[in-house]
């Protein structure tokens, strides 16, 4: 299995138990920044970043996004 169909699989899998949003967001960010030393080593460190950012920090982030696919 692939590492995308495994954070896939585990992002069902634990809202399957009733997790909030930001329960699963918190509880896949070690695995996402692991998943950054498979990059290129000029974009680990923004990857790693990323990664790490809190759910409160990627929710806004996420929301000026689609607001400006928006418009």
């Amino acid at each position: 299995m692939n590492s995308i169909a495994k954070i896939g699989f585990a992002m069902l899998v634990v809202s399957g138990a009733a997790c909030t949003n930001a329960q699963v967001y918190n509880s896949t960010s070690e695995l996402r920044a692991q998943q950054c030393s498979k990059l290129p080593e000029r974009d680990q460190a923004e990857c790693a970043s990323n990664a790490r950012a809190s759910y409160g920090e990627y929710k806004k982030a996420r929301d000026e996004a689609v607001q400006g696919e928006t418009k």
